[in-house]
């Protein structure tokens, strides 16, 4: 049985917990979390989970700024006992941004690990894409083996690096939940679209409420809700545009996990106006609450919505016509409603369920050499 070790970062816990409870049991398999404070997840909920699965844990606390040069010195120890625990595989979705995988070399031998790039291209905007944009292009080109998370990420890495032959594991984001749904047999009685996640200019969050704008001045039978804390200077501007303020309900704040349970079982629509995207851990979020989603014509989301079918896409900056779709899905009839959710569910269970990603996983891992 392969020794495999996941060495996961806080920021990422969440993309790999489903994933290790479902496939640990097919290796000789040790968790590595390294917590960095966000205070997302608690270390005592965190191994009362790994002890109801029997996962082998060990958590570590990176207690220092990226920018701090002792996180230089915290990421040699990481790798001083990833050489000491001799791994036959180390699946990484830490990355050790800024340092560590410079120095891997002294420790280790880089065929052993599979590095998880969520990015092959940063989004417009991020805070120190620079800097990551650097070190990621690093990552791609010093690793053989790879894993991406949609097929629109692995036409950008072709592109990227035309001629490079690497072992891709091409696996999708599982589904996220934010708690078990709402006991409730109806959606809010008024139709209600629902904009979630952290705010930022490339979400596009200008074009929802210029397209709201527009919609209003035409019905008054829907209703907006746009929640989740503010990431950049964006929303300041945003909020000024908005014309109908009795058709918004903001929540510009972190909102609790029972609430995004709530909004997403009582929502008809996810909206995601987004000028880019690599995938979407919002849709797929929404995708466990079988919330279909109107979003921007981007090849990110065309993996996962057919528009008309499962769902809406609309022109990249264009608000009339995120109106229009909009007024499409509100005179869906309660019949054709169901019938769109009931093709999401097929989809989801075809395409996107734990059980199928966690097997591309499972076959992938136990085929490296």
């Amino acid at each position: 049985m392969k020794r495999l070790i996941f060495l996961t970062g806080e920021d990422l816990l969440d993309v790999d917990l489903p994933i290790v409870k479902e496939i640990h049991s097919e290796f000789d398999f040790t968790w590595i979390v390294v917590l960095k404070g966000y205070g997302w997840f608690l270390e005592n909920d965190l191994r009362e989970i790994c002890k109801h699965h029997h996962i082998d844990l060990i958590v570590l606390h990176q207690d220092f700024k990226l920018k701090n040069p002792k996180t230089l010195f915290f990421h040699f120890s990481v790798l001083g006992l990833l050489k000491k625990m001799n791994a036959d595989i180390i699946y990484d979705s830490y990355l050790g941004v800024p340092y560590m995988h410079f120095f891997t070399k002294l420790w280790l031998d880089r065929s052993k690990f599979i590095v998880a790039i969520h990015d092959v291209i940063q989004h417009h905007g991020m805070k120190n894409g620079g800097v990551r944009s650097f070190y990621y292009d690093f990552l791609m080109k010093s690793y053989k083996n790879i894993h991406l998370f949609s097929e629109n990420q692995l036409k950008l890495f072709k592109q990227r690096f035309p001629n490079s032959e690497k072992n891709i594991l091409l696996a999708p984001l599982v589904l996220k939940s934010f708690g078990d749904k709402f006991n409730t047999s109806s959606k809010n009685e008024v139709f209600t679209f629902l904009f979630f996640g952290l705010i930022r200019e490339n979400k596009g969050l200008d074009i929802l409420i210029k397209a709201v704008n527009s919609l209003g001045q035409k019905r008054q039978d829907f209703k907006v809700i746009i929640a989740g804390k503010a990431a950049d200077a964006s929303w300041d501007n945003n909020k000024n545009l908005i014309e109908h303020d009795h058709l918004f309900e903001l929540k510009i704040r972190t909102l609790e996990d029972h609430e995004v349970n709530q909004l997403m079982t009582e929502s008809h629509f996810l909206i995601l106006p987004y000028r880019d995207v690599t995938q979407s851990g919002v849709l797929l979020t929404s995708y466990y609450y079988r919330l279909p989603a109107i979003a921007t014509n981007l090849e990110g989301f065309q993996e996962y919505i057919v528009n008309d079918k499962t769902g809406f896409l609309f022109d990249l900056d264009s608000p009339e016509a995120l109106a229009q779709k909009m007024a499409n899905a509100l005179d869906l009839g309660s019949k054709e409603y169901s019938e769109l959710t009931d093709r999401l569910q097929r989809f989801i269970s075809r395409e996107i369920s734990l059980k199928s990603v966690s097997e591309k996983y499972i076959q992938y891992l136990k085929n490296l050499n």
